[in-house]
């Protein structure tokens, strides 16, 4: 680049894409609306038909993990309904499509949070954090390629959220609890549809961003492009392992530290993990949700206690409203397992950034003063706010529930035609049945006690770090 092609103008001049008003980034300013969409869509399921349950019993299971399984409040949230760790293992340059939708997708800024595979993902977060980053020159000229490349960017960035967010409305419509993942849905004849528009927006946003990001190299300001390189640089990307998903352009990498077969199979030889038990009583006081990293208790959007019976899913009002209820949980083994992105994230340059500066419009967390109004960047009404680096997994869980005699009596028959029993997050299978199973109802004692008969690990929740200060 020469002088004459850019003309000196002055060495403070700082690119200020926003001079003009152009778009409005979707993704960035509609964050927190997409979030409240996404839990919209949950209260018109199970909440708007049973507006009346006790979500009690949430608060004392997640007391219960946090002194039992020694996680912490600080950092841990409860993730519904429980996701099972089956991911296949994947040959290098390659992603199973669920192992990407889990470890990508942000979670929900709640200690007791729904599981959401189709939500925005920390990848496009941390590359629009990149984008509002304003950017130094002294040439004339390159500030006004990048202004216009911005507004291209933004245009572009625009028409992939719409297609993603479109996509994400009708899984939501179609399938109950996840199974199969967004990204896995997306291959499927119903998804086919959804993924042609979503690959054909993302080519044209992934070369407007190469475009600008080509320009930000130019500038006087080589960490903002250093980091924008690495975000961008397919080495640090990797494909779908999923043949029904090879259309797709590459996905940001994310790593995990153990594969779940290899787990499985430590577990059963008896070299894994501990096992751990844990419960509560309904007589116990509420948990204080005010004590954990969220600062406050969400909402919760399932049901706790569930009996599947004839392939429905039924609430089980004896155990609601049973005051002396006492649960008891077994795991055979009890782990974290840590996630981590790959190395197109450069958490040192994202901790650099808590202050700012960010382009006119936008802030480090929002705020009243004239120095801080704006859209957030970071924090639960920003658009980079939140990031897994771990994830708690559970094998083989039993359950032991005791109820008063009234309770035994009212429930003894939905137990012994149950083929599934859901406490909380976690799921237990009784195939065949729960005679089959080995599931036992005493009489004498007043309890009902299983095991499930998977041998999939479920997942119960995450750690999470909140942006920019993530420790991953």
């Amino acid at each position: 680049m020469s002088e004459s092609e850019f003309p000196f103008t002055g060495s403070d001049d700082t690119l200020n894409s926003q001079d003009d008003v152009g778009a409005l980034s979707q993704f960035r300013h509609g964050a927190q609306d997409r979030r409240l969409l996404e839990l919209a869509r949950l209260d018109a399921g199970i909440i708007a038909a049973n507006s009346d349950f006790d979500d009690k019993p949430w608060g004392l299971l997640y007391r219960a993990l946090i002194d039992s399984i020694g996680l912490s409040p600080d950092d841990f949230q409860l993730t519904y309904p429980s996701t099972q760790w089956d991911w296949s293992r994947a040959q290098a340059g390659f992603i199973p499509a669920a192992q990407y939708d889990f470890c990508a997708t942000a979670p929900q800024w709640s200690a007791i949070g729904a599981y959401v595979s189709s939500g925005d993902t920390v990848h496009q977060a941390y590359q629009q954090f990149l984008n509002v980053i304003p950017a130094q020159t002294e040439y004339r000229s390159l500030r006004q390629h990048l202004h216009d490349a911005d507004d291209a960017l933004v245009v572009a960035t625009n028409h992939y959220t719409l297609a993603t967010t479109s996509a994400a409305s009708a899984y939501a419509n179609q399938v109950e609890d996840h199974p199969p993942s967004f990204s896995e849905w997306l291959g499927s004849p119903r998804g086919r549809s959804y993924q042609n528009r979503i690959v054909a927006a993302q080519v044209t946003m992934n070369q407007a961003q190469a475009h600008y990001s080509n320009l930000i190299a130019q500038c006087e300001q080589p960490e903002l492009g250093d980091a924008q390189r690495r975000c961008g640089n397919e080495d640090f990307h990797v494909r779908y392992a999923d043949l029904n998903l090879i259309r797709l352009p590459k996905v940001p990498d994310w790593q995990i530290d153990q594969n779940a077969a290899d787990w499985v199979a430590k577990v059963e030889a008896g070299q894994g993990p501990a096992g751990v038990t844990l419960g509560f009583s309904n007589r116990e006081a509420p948990y204080d949700f005010a004590q954990t990293w969220a600062g406050r208790r969400g909402r919760i959007r399932q049901l706790f206690w569930q009996v599947r019976i004839n392939g429905r899913w039924e609430r089980i009002d004896e155990f609601e409203f049973d005051n002396k209820l006492e649960l008891s949980l077994d795991f055979q083994a009890v782990d974290r397992i840590g996630i981590r992105p790959g190395e197109w994230f450069d958490g040192e340059f994202a901790r650099s950034m808590i202050d700012g500066p960010f382009m006119p419009g936008y802030s480090p967390f929002g705020g009243d003063s004239i120095e801080t109004r704006g859209q957030p960047v970071f924090g639960e009404k920003g658009f980079f706010g939140l990031i897994k680096n771990g994830m708690c997994v559970g094998y083989k869980p039993s359950f032991v529930i005791r109820t008063t005699t009234s309770t035994f009596r009212r429930f003894v028959d939905p137990f012994k035609a149950a083929t599934g029993l859901r406490v909380g997050p976690f799921t237990f299978e009784a195939e065949g049945g729960s005679i089959a199973a080995g599931w036992k109802a005493d009489a004498a004692t007043q309890t009902f006690s299983g095991t499930t008969t998977s041998r999939r690990p479920l997942i119960i929740g995450a750690t999470v770090s909140e942006l920019p200060n993530a420790s991953v």
